[in-house]
C-alpha cells in the first residue's frame, strides 16, 4: 500500500510541475452525522466522510476517507474506517482509465484490514448539468486479514455503474451499484450498493439521506449475516 501511496504522489506531482495552474480545481465534499439518545435509551452513533479531488490537464487525484462508530449503553456494537487514493486519467470525453488503492475495517464482520488495488477503465455514456452517467469494467486483488486469525488473497473483477439526476436546483438522486465476481472461487462474489438523495438548504451545506447495502456471499469466519445494511442522515458541506 504503502508504495501505490508513493507512486501517486510522484504522479501527481509530476503532472502538476507542468501543469497550467489556471486550469487546475480542488473539490472538497464533507459529511457528518451524529445521533445521541439519553434516558432510558442511551445509544450515541457518529459517522464521517471525506472527498476531495484536485483535477488537472484531464488528470484527476481523488482522496476518500470514512469513519463510522456506534455504541449502545457504553457498549460498541459497530466500529468501521476507510482510507482512499485514486488517480484517473481523461482519454477523451467519454473515455478513461483509474488506478486505485484504499484500505478498510470493520471487524465486526470479521475484517480487520482489507487492502484492495484496482485497475480499470471508465466509460462516461452521460454527462450534463441534471444527468450523468457512467460505468466501470476493471480488476481488483484484494488481500483480507481477519479478527479471528489468518488471510486471504482474493482476485476480483470489478463491474461497476453510477446514475446521478438532478429533478431540482437543490435536490439530487444518485444511485451506484459495484459487483465483484470472484475469479478464482465462482460463489465468493460480492455486490455492493447505495440509494441516495440530497437537498440544499444553502450554496455551500445540503443534507443528505442514504441507503447503503453489502452483501458477501462467501463471509469471514465470525460474521454472522452475508448481508450489512446502513441507513444515514448527514449533514453536507461542498466547496
Amino acid at each position: 500500500m504503502k508504495n501505490c501511496i508513493i507512486v501517486f504522489l510522484l504522479i501527481a506531482s509530476i503532472h502538476t510541475a507542468y501543469a497550467d495552474d489556471s486550469a487546475a480545481t480542488l473539490k472538497n465534499e464533507s459529511e457528518a452525522g451524529v445521533v445521541v439518545t439519553g434516558g432510558n435509551t442511551q445509544t450515541d452513533t457518529i459517522s464521517l466522510k471525506e472527498k476531495t479531488a484536485y483535477e488537472w490537464n484531464k488528470n484527476i487525484v481523488k482522496f476518500g476517507a470514512n469513519f463510522l462508530t456506534t455504541s449502545n449503553a457504553g457498549n460498541q456494537q459497530a466500529y468501521q474506517w476507510g482510507l482512499g487514493l485514486r488517480y484517473e486519467r481523461e482519454l477523451s470525453d467519454q473515455i478513461g482509465i483509474f488506478l486505485g488503492q484504499a484500505v478498510e475495517s470493520n471487524k465486526y464482520q470479521g475484517i480487520l484490514q482489507r487492502y484492495n488495488s484496482d485497475l480499470g477503465g471508465r466509460y462516461t455514456f452521460v454527462k450534463t448539468e441534471q444527468f450523468k452517467w457512467a460505468s466501470e469494467l476493471g480488476y481488483r486483488f484484494t488481500r483480507e486479514n481477519y479478527t479471528l486469525d489468518g488471510f486471504k488473497n482474493i482476485n476480483f473483477l470489478r463491474l461497476y455503474n453510477e446514475l446521478e439526476r438532478m429533478f431540482t436546483k437543490t435536490f439530487t438522486i444518485k444511485w451506484w451499484i459495484e459487483f465483484l465476481p470472484n475469479i478464482t472461487t465462482s460463489e465468493a462474489y460480492q455486490l455492493n450498493t447505495e440509494l441516495s438523495g440530497s437537498a440544499a438548504i444553502s450554496e455551500m451545506f445540503s443534507m443528505k439521506a442514504g441507503y447503503l447495502i453489502k452483501y458477501n456471499n462467501q463471509p469471514p469466519v465470525g460474521a454472522i449475516y452475508k448481508t450489512d445494511s446502513m441507513f444515514t442522515t448527514a449533514l453536507v458541506a461542498k466547496f
